[in-house]
């Protein structure tokens, strides 16, 4: 057991439960939750999702680690349930985990929000440490979310200063690549979580997905026009007329989770898509500055 001296962070390793296969688009998928970290007597928790035959053999499986949005003070890791079901019942390893919020009357501009990137990453250590049992290749590892909790999954592949005392350092956060939804990126950031701030060359290969009518779109479309001049391998696809979060609205949860399954396939990540885009839910790919 560790104790930190952040917040008195205990890591207890606890498996709180495992469930019956689940059925997911005709594959089966087993679920398991797990208190990762512990803090100041409250249990930080992460749900497994996992292909059911994972249990059999020594095989190894891509795995994505997916962060809730809810503007830092909201919101919790049952957010991106619907994507972890997806990406498991393609043959990765799905991990979403609750961590620490702000308190609501809290402001943006607060050092709070600091302690969402220590535990987003605490999040990422526990799993590829406990990769084994997981059946998770630690050479393959995804980082996304939603909204705030895609700038998050950015900040933890990009930012090497900011940790909890009791991680092991030496386990690295930086993923094969990110699954972004929304990434509520702003301009004006605390400089510590400012994903501009970092040089294009350390982008891992990325996949972005706005609504058209989205008011974060502005400050995603200035990150995507500097990764792309910069020879970064991004992407951005849009959702004409929809606004912040359409990517849970049934139909485009479908739509953007098929999308990022095809690109994370292009990299080795996942198995080939096969079924068509939900008809109706059409994503519109925002040309880059060499494309």
């Amino acid at each position: 057991m560790k104790i930190g001296a952040f917040g008195a962070t205990v890591a207890v390793w606890v498996l709180l439960a495992a469930v019956p296969a689940l059925a997911f688009g005709g594959s089966r998928v087993d679920s398991s939750s797990y208190v990762y970290k512990q803090v100041d007597g409250t249990d930080l928790t992460l749900d497994v999702y996992a292909p059911a035959v994972s249990s059999a053999g020594g095989k190894r499986y891509p795995a994505v680690i997916l962060f809730h949005g809810g503007a830092w003070k909201a919101g919790n890791r049952h957010q991106m349930r619907f994507q972890c079901l997806y990406f498991a019942a393609r043959g990765m390893v799905a991990v979403t985990c609750d961590y620490r919020l702000m308190a609501k009357d809290a402001s943006l501009k607060d050092t709070q929000r600091i302690m969402c990137l220590i535990d987003a990453k605490s999040a990422v250590r526990w799993v590829k440490s406990h990769a084994a049992s997981l059946h998770i290749d630690t050479g393959n590892i995804v980082l996304g979310g939603g909204s705030a909790g895609g700038q998050l999954a950015t900040m933890v592949a990009l930012d090497r200063d900011i940790n909890d005392p009791a991680d092991d350092r030496s386990v690295s956060t930086r993923p094969q690549a990110l699954v972004l939804f929304n990434p509520a990126y702003q301009l004006d950031d605390d400089p510590r979580l400012e994903p501009f701030r970092f040089a294009p060359g350390s982008f891992p290969p990325a996949i972005m997905f706005f609504g058209s009518k989205d008011h974060w779109k502005h400050a995603g479309d200035s990150c995507f026009r500097r990764l792309s001049r910069a020879g970064a391998p991004v992407q951005m696809w849009v959702a004409p007329g929809q606004s912040h979060g359409f990517f849970n609205k049934q139909g485009w949860n479908s739509s953007t989770a098929r999308q990022a399954a095809s690109f994370l396939h292009a990299w080795g990540l996942c198995r080939e898509v096969r079924e068509p885009s939900p008809e109706g839910y059409l994503l519109v790919r925002q040309p880059g500055a060499k494309d």
